[in-house]
């Protein structure tokens, strides 16, 4: 198995609608479950945020998953909790790796511009000065400052404390200066090495990446991921990339393209090719059982669980379906796979009658038990 950070505990405050939630005693393999807009989707979301390459950008990408378009800062405001701006999201991983912790907090501010002695007089009464001319035509100091009254930002503060060493941190806003015009107001920092992540999210809506199956041929192992699509479609021997585009031999006297496939292909091939490849440390999954007929849900988390185990990667999905639940008891019975059991646990999402999202932790046993004698987990 790679060498490859795994996060413990994550703790998430003021996202959308989760004002509080933890999650802790991760394993390799966690299954998020729960009514409709309990938060599971936010859940991924804040993971994907906290742990993706420490990029603002992603606040966009994010919003554009939900087929949310960010025109101005409203939209942006739709990240906190009851549209509460004034209060900051904060999103934290801890791990018994080389990072301790890492810290994400999203706040929102408004620009301060520098304006002149009669404008800051009626604003505040001035501070600092500046150059201006006197009733004599001499030049003498004006106050000057610089006070919020730009558009708003969407601060950006991630602070990492390494296992060993010093704590650091960085900053950085999005502003949104026209329509879709998203800007950074400063340079985008490097990633550091120390830092908890990569991730890949596979929405609902994601298709495969060309690119990534391109790398996955490169790497040989294109014949791993064929493998895992004749479950789904039989007729599939082999798979090419031209382009943007990728192709499937069934037989026929041309390659038909991916897209031309049920969602199912398509689906197991967004899900699978990364975990593949192995670049990412966490694959985030919404909906794993979007696309696919029942038959083959077991098949996918069986190859899921081979996949993750190989490559060091830490799985987080969500579903609603019991037959996930039961594919996941039965792969886990397995002797290829008994060994994950330790490794995988059943998070339910619940909200209290104080509208407060709550968490509940199945590991293996627990909810084989409760598969087994038909009581439910919540």
């Amino acid at each position: 198995m790679a060498d490859k950070q795994h996060v413990n505990k994550i703790e998430i405050s003021g996202f959308r609608g989760l004002e509080r939630l933890e999650l802790d005693g991760l394993g390799t393999f966690n299954m998020l479950l729960g009514a409709n807009d309990v938060g599971k989707t936010s859940a991924l979301e804040a993971i994907f945020l906290l742990s993706g390459f420490a990029n603002p950008f992603l606040a966009i990408n994010v919003q554009n998953w939900r087929n949310l378009r960010v025109n101005n800062f409203s939209d942006l405001a739709l990240f906190f909790h009851d549209l509460d701006i004034d209060a900051p999201i904060r999103l934290a991983a801890h791990s018994s790796g080389p990072v301790k912790l890492q810290k994400l907090t999203l706040s929102a501010e408004q620009e301060k511009t520098e304006i002149d002695i009669g404008v800051q007089h009626m604003v505040n009464g001035g501070n600092g000065s500046a150059r201006g001319t006197g009733s004599g035509g001499q030049a003498v100091d004006m106050p000057f400052s610089a006070v919020p009254v730009g558009p708003k930002i969407l601060r950006y503060d991630v602070t990492v404390k390494p296992r060993r060493g010093a704590a650091w941190s960085f900053s950085n806003a999005i502003r949104v200066a026209s329509g879709d015009n998203i800007q950074l107001t400063e340079p985008l920092n490097p990633v550091s090495k120390q830092m908890i992540g990569g991730s890949r999210y596979v929405t609902v809506m994601s298709g495969y990446s060309s690119d990534i199956i391109g790398d996955v041929l490169i790497k040989k192992r294109s014949d791993t991921l064929v493998e895992f699509l004749q479950i789904i479609n039989p007729r599939i021997t082999n798979i090419i990339v031209k382009g943007n585009a990728t192709f499937a031999d069934t037989g026929l006297d041309e390659m038909i393209p991916l897209n031309m496939f049920g969602s199912g292909v398509t689906r197991a091939a967004a899900i699978l090719a990364p975990c593949i490849l192995g670049n990412e440390q966490i694959l985030l999954i919404d909906e794993l059982e979007h696309g696919l007929h029942h038959t083959t849900v077991r098949s996918l988390l069986e190859a899921l669980l081979a996949l993750s185990h190989e490559q060091g990667m830490q799985v987080f999905a969500t579903t609603n379906s019991l037959n996930v639940l039961q594919s996941l008891q039965q792969a886990l019975r397995e002797e290829a796979f008994s060994g994950r059991q330790a490794t995988t646990n059943c998070y339910a999402l619940q909200r209290d009658k104080a509208g407060l999202v709550r968490s509940y932790r199945y590991q293996y046993e627990q909810f084989d038990h409760c598969i087994r004698h038909g009581i439910e987990i919540r």
